[in-house]
């Protein structure tokens, strides 16, 4: 992940602590294997490209897949999850050569960058002619929320915005669906609050599991009934037609 002109570095300690036991890490974990391994079985060779600390990659790397992980902070590589291969990079400017890669994943990456068509040109690049891209973002921009301004966000997106984006960059379409549909109206009830960054992650313990629960079980109706909204999109396409 390169740059933004917002991002706190310090924040991947913040970060490594909450994926540790937070319900939305470990449900977001599994929604992105699950969707992979529909398209692409282990042991398929894995880009994601900003992976922080690998909290996915790693996860990933569990279930057979060989993962390589590329992030630009230091930070977060110092504190990377077991498993995988890590490589410091740029996201607008990969270290590695033309159709390198089966899949390429941007789980919660685009957002943060101002132009989050670069990002996908270079996963176009290094992901081989008939492999993937899987993303991950934050979704409805009636959802914009100081849970946004703490992320580092520049904008929610909608399914429409995605379409367009993989069209224009020759990318078809595969599958584009809402993830988290629980969380829309609590979602809908902080937005107007005001919160300190310390209090992103903070959780009762009762709720979380709760939420992990329920989260899991959308999870699995999603696989034959897709969500009529939600939180998140997951969003594949695959590079030639």
């Amino acid at each position: 992940m390169a740059p933004s002109d917002t991002f706190d570095s310090s924040f991947f300690e913040h970060l490594k602590n909450a994926e540790e036991n937070h319900f939305w890490f470990h449900v977001r974990r599994k929604w992105i294997f699950d969707r992979i391994q529909k398209f692409t079985l282990p042991p398929a060779k894995i880009l994601e490209v900003g992976c922080g600390t690998g909290h996915v990659s790693s996860f990933l790397a569990k279930k057979g897949y060989s993962v390589t992980g590329c992030e630009f902070y230091t930070e977060a590589i110092e504190l990377s999850w077991p498993g995988f291969m890590i490589v410091q990079g740029d996201a607008n400017n990969l270290p590695f050569t033309d159709n390198s890669f089966d899949i390429v994943g941007l789980f919660d990456v685009i957002e943060h960058f101002q132009d989050d068509v670069a990002l996908l040109k270079e996963a176009y690049r290094v992901v081989r002619e008939g492999g993937i891209i899987v993303i991950t973002v934050p979704a409805r921009e009636e959802l914009w929320s100081w849970v946004d301004e703490v992320a580092f966000h520049k904008r929610r997106y909608t399914k429409e915005k995605i379409k367009k984006i993989f069209s224009e960059l020759h990318f078809n379409t595969l599958s584009i669906e809402y993830m988290f549909m629980s969380l829309y109206v609590p979602m809908k009830c902080i937005r107007t609050k005001k919160r300190k960054i310390e209090d992103h992650f903070k959780i009762n313990k009762y709720a979380n599991i709760l939420f992990r629960g329920v989260l899991n079980i959308e999870k699995l109706i999603s696989k034959y009934l897709p969500l009529p909204l939600g939180t998140s999109l997951i969003a594949i396409a695959k590079k030639g037609f």
